[in-house]
């Protein structure tokens, strides 16, 4: 052995003294001033024993239950919770890296105010009467904007902004706006209904990458396995979309359609469905929609024979229940609504409303802000309407398009403060940071589907290094501050068990409350089963093909990842060196072209090519992919 590789055995010992938060930290090896041994152990740890602990992840708004492995008082590993009735022990990748979310070395350690353009450290005390100040002047033009946190956070927000006077956004990049619209229009529930794959017979998506990032990928694949495991061969799954994606990959048919075409298709079918009688559902107010979509004139906008149209349908509507389901890529044009609608219509011709596409178990989306809602805040800032606002957990400056002036419009704004753990975007262009916990290190619940009513329990105690505080202690310090508090607790877990006297009283069976309280954060929560709300049939929309805008002749297909999500992820470097299902890419973006594509335009496989539409332009390595339509490319 050379000595180049000679590995000292006291720098060993110091590495493996370090501990797990070091290993959990990524790729980065943070030095240790001194290490103290582990000698005397508080009383409720026992050194080399494994506590688990029931909670909730918070790396989505979808809120599957986990369990957190500690040792020595650390969060070492999560699983998922095999009780939760919504992912049933599964877990996806970010569930498993929000690990390095808590032990970041990058998390805002303390208090912090822009001070000459740089960031100065001050005292929560400090930190806590300037924001009451701020806001106490601001009263009637003050702004909260926070993430989609269904439950008792969502709750206090709510109740802050309307005893300080102050508008209230729930900004979610994922907010499902054309799905919930188009379920308005057509079922009249603006919401996000419960997708039964497991009792469906024979699945279509239309677009809907429900294995990798639509809604709740760990809970259909859960579902989607349950389907595929019958042994009386039916369970068959057909793929409509442009470019091969990971679910795509997992059919027994993939159908290449047109860009923007499917909702040609799924009115195709259901026009056969509702001409030959084969299916179950409504029919005479159906089929003036239809009318015009036969399988000739599907042919001709979607590129899919007008025979696969018929042999489609027939197979659609002879699995009884089946299932359809429209998203991701399919809903990214202005016609999305539309698109969605039109699935909707499909699954209604054959009578699914209410066997596979349910509305019991729906998913809380209903106080997510629309895109108009977005548009509006950033006007009001823009007109100086807006004179403080608080973030809590969102990150608009980095999500929100560029062009809608999201970022500018906030510079306007006089004063700004964060709650956030991380310096992001938004964070970043913010006067005030006044840190929260991570969600392993904190107290909370989730409320994210009817029926399940998840506890977010800490698995350890806040790490020494980070004087943080929990977002609900800190808006009600600022509100008892600043003068409009009086009706709120203390604390915020005085706030959190307020909000659970009710299910006590539902679920409690006679014990005493903390009796339930206890058992309940053993469990990681409690549920029960809902009745589906009854739906009908309640309007058309108009069905309209898109049609590709720019100069160009290429469709742009833009999708998220299972890894990064919206770009959310992108500092956990587990992340970033987990591959991407299809194209095995790690760190950073690609365009995916198909070869014959390539060849035309004289693209060789790693070039770099410039991608631009009037929203801007981006610059980005080409990936040569078979599983893409000549006439697009993907993101």
């Amino acid at each position: 052995m050379s000595d180049s590789v000679v590995f000292n055995r006291r720098d060993f010992l110091k590495l493996v003294g370090i501990g797990v938060a070091g290993a959990a930290a990524g790729c980065a090896t943070p030095k240790a001033d001194r290490l103290i041994p582990y000698l005397v152990a508080p009383n409720d740890i026992l050194p080399g024993v494994s506590y688990w602990y029931a909670s909730t992840c918070r790396e989505c708004s979808s809120g599957c239950g986990v369990l957190v492995k500690a040792r020595e008082g650390r969060a070492i590993k999560i699983e998922g919770n095999p009780a939760h009735p919504l992912n049933e022990g599964g877990l996806c990748a970010r569930g498993q890296a929000s690990l390095q979310g808590l032990y970041d070395p990058d998390r805002v350690a303390m208090p912090m105010v822009k001070q000459g353009g740089a960031w100065k450290a001050i005292s929560w005390d400090e930190g806590v009467k300037l924001a009451a100040a701020k806001i106490g002047a601001a009263r009637g033009a003050t702004a909260l904007l926070t993430d989609h946190a269904p439950g008792s956070a969502d709750a206090l927000a709510a109740e802050w902004a309307a005893a300080a006077g102050a508008t209230r956004l729930v900004y979610e990049p994922f907010a499902w706006e054309s799905l919930r619209e188009a379920n308005r229009r057509t079922f009249g529930q603006a919401t996000v209904p419960h997708y039964d794959f497991a009792r469906a017979r024979c699945v279509v998506s239309f677009g809907a990458d429900f294995l990798e990032t639509w809604i709740a990928p760990v809970a259909y694949a859960r579902g989607f396995a349950a389907m595929r495991a019958r042994r009386d061969g039916s369970g068959q799954f057909i793929v409509v979309e442009p470019r091969l994606s990971l679910t795509g990959a997992n059919a027994d048919e993939w159908i290449a359609i047109r860009p923007g075409a499917e909702a040609a298709l799924a009115l195709g079918m259901a026009r056969v469905i509702l001409t030959e009688g084969l299916g179950s559902g409504e029919r005479g107010a159906l089929m003036e929609a239809v009318s015009a979509w036969t399988p000739e004139a599907v042919q001709q906008a979607t590129d899919v024979p007008a025979d696969a149209v018929r042999r489609l349908a027939r197979r659609f509507a002879a699995a009884k229940p089946g299932l359809a389901v429209a998203g991701g890529i399919a809903a990214q044009s202005e016609q999305s609504v539309a698109v969605i609608s039109a699935v909707n219509l499909l699954n209604a011709a054959a009578g699914n409303i209410g066997e596979t596409v349910r509305f019991d178990r729906t998913y809380d989306v209903e106080g997510v802000g629309s895109f108009g809602d977005v548009q509006r805040l950033i006007a009001d800032m823009a007109a100086g309407k807006v004179q403080a606002l608080v973030v809590r957990d969102a990150n608009p400056a980095y999500a929100v398009p560029a062009w809608a002036g999201f970022a500018a419009a906030m510079d306007k704004v006089p004063f700004k403060i964060s709650l956030s753990s991380v310096l992001d975007e938004t964070a970043d262009r913010c006067d005030l940071i006044l840190p929260a916990t991570h969600p392993l290190e904190s107290l909370g619940d989730s409320r994210g589907v009817r029926g399940v009513y998840g506890i977010v329990q800490p698995a350890m105690k806040p790490l020494p290094m980070f004087q943080t505080r929990a977002t609900g202690d800190t808006l009600i310090a600022i509100a008892k501050a600043a003068g409009f508090g009086a009706k709120l607790p203390a604390t915020w877990i005085e706030y959190l068990k307020a909000q659970w006297k009710p299910l006590h009283q539902r679920f409690g069976a006679g014990r005493d409350f903390d009796t339930f309280w206890n058992e309940t954060l053993q469990k990681g929560g409690v549920w029960e089963d809902v009745a589906a709300t009854p739906v009908r049939w309640t309007g058309t929309p108009a069905f309209v093909t898109p049609e590709l805008k720019g100069a160009g002749d290429l469709a742009l297909i833009l999708y998220p990842t299972s890894q990064l999500h919206d770009g959310r992820g992108a500092n956990k470097p587990w992340l970033q060196e987990l591959p991407d299902p299809t194209t095995k890419a790690v760190w950073g973006s690609w365009a995916e072209i198909h070869p014959d594509t390539a060849k035309r335009l004289g693209v060789a496989e790693g070039d770099a090519v410039r991608i631009e539409t009037e929203a801007g332009a981006i610059e980005v390595p080409a990936y040569l992919y078979g599983g893409i339509r000549p006439d697009a490319v993907a993101v």
